[in-house]
């Protein structure tokens, strides 16, 4: 298992010397003025926690997409990966698994160790529901044999018993692989979200015609025997098979689809009045219960008074349907129309 192993030597009292030895054995200790420096030694100059708290605040913002790409460099799970050492150096960082996040997250070379990274001055601790692509999972409270620090990336399946991680581990090298640290009762493993760590521009979906929505909507071959079933926890073609993940399949938003109370933010659509929809428009409830929030796409008015109108859904406890609705029409109701801004 990756390790990091430090101890501190003070030469006389002007300064004190930060020696960061990856291996099993120590590096010998050499005075302050005399150290000599190989390729593969992490030897860091600091003026204590003060002088960390100044290297993390000029660590530059990098993207979670930055980050991802920058742990790829390394090759993970190829004949191509960058070996694991404690005392050796690529590029300038560690070869060790704390050397890697820090090269992943463009910290001051050779990077802190793992201990470090789990400080306040790089990191802040979060929830295991918290977790996006680039947080950390860090074991820093472990023995110098045991503390390791992983790279999240995405979960491994829709019950997140286990997920794909970017690490440098020990007598490998680089990796990518499904992990479970931090999710069992009682692990020493926790979720961490660097302060450096920026969230990715949003990337604004490709335009969608009216008649492109109806025609994805049914392709999920609604009121059929060959429909898809409802549920919140499984996916069809990389969507979530909900009602919300229906709709996002139809708008071709990003997968597995944005939640109901997403598709009602300014960021997917626009309120609009009721008399306004048009095929392919949205009848949201956005503020119920997560057992009650509900969408619909709107296909035509079922009468000439606008008192029932046809639409496409995933529904609960059937599928995707289409059938006659009033969602939106009665008083007190919480459903209000919208317009995909994408939509065209």
């Amino acid at each position: 298992m990756p390790s990091d192993r430090s101890f501190w030597i003070t030469a006389g009292n002007l300064a004190v010397v930060t020696v960061v030895v990856c291996g099993g054995a120590l590096a010998p200790a050499a005075s302050a003025q005399t150290a000599s420096r190989t390729p593969g030694d992490a030897v860091t100059s600091t003026a204590g926690v003060s002088g960390v708290s100044r290297a993390a605040a000029a660590a530059a913002p990098v993207t979670r997409s930055q980050m991802i790409a920058r742990a790829k460099t390394w090759n993970p799970g190829t004949s191509k990966r960058v070996p694991y050492s404690q005392n050796k150096t690529h590029g300038g960082y560690r070869t060790d698994c704390s050397g890697y996040v820090s090269m992943a997250l463009g910290l001051a070379k050779p990077g802190p160790i793992t201990v470090g990274l789990a400080k306040s001055a790089y990191t802040r601790r979060i929830q295991l529901s918290e977790l996006r692509r680039g947080d950390l999972i860090i074991d820093a409270i472990g023995s110098n044999t045991t503390r390791h620090v992983v790279i999240f990336d995405r979960w491994a399946n829709s019950g997140h018993s286990s997920y794909w991680a970017y690490e440098q581990r020990g007598s490998y090298g680089t990796d990518y692989r499904t992990r479970s640290y931090g999710l069992s009762s009682g692990s020493e493993y926790k979720p961490y979200r660097a302060l450096n760590i920026r969230e990715d521009a949003p990337v604004p979906p490709p335009t969608v015609t009216r008649a492109q929505v109806i025609a994805r909507a049914k392709t999920w071959n609604p009121a059929t025997a060959k429909r898809v079933p409802y549920s919140q926890g499984k996916q069809y073609g990389g969507y979530r098979t909900d009602g919300s993940g229906y709709v996002s399949m139809t708008l071709g938003l990003p997968k597995p689809g944005p939640l109901t109370t997403a598709l009602a933010s300014s960021a997917y659509s626009r309120p609009i009045k009721m008399a306004e929809l048009l095929q392919g428009d949205l009848v949201i409830d956005p503020v119920g219960g997560n057992t009650a929030r509900a969408v619909v796409i709107f296909d035509k008015w079922a009468n000439a008074a606008h008192t029932s109108y046809w639409a496409y859904q995933q529904r609960a406890g059937y599928g995707t349907d289409h059938r006659v609705v009033d969602h939106g029409l009665t008083s007190g109701t919480q459903f209000r129309a919208y317009r995909p801004t994408r939509i065209r």
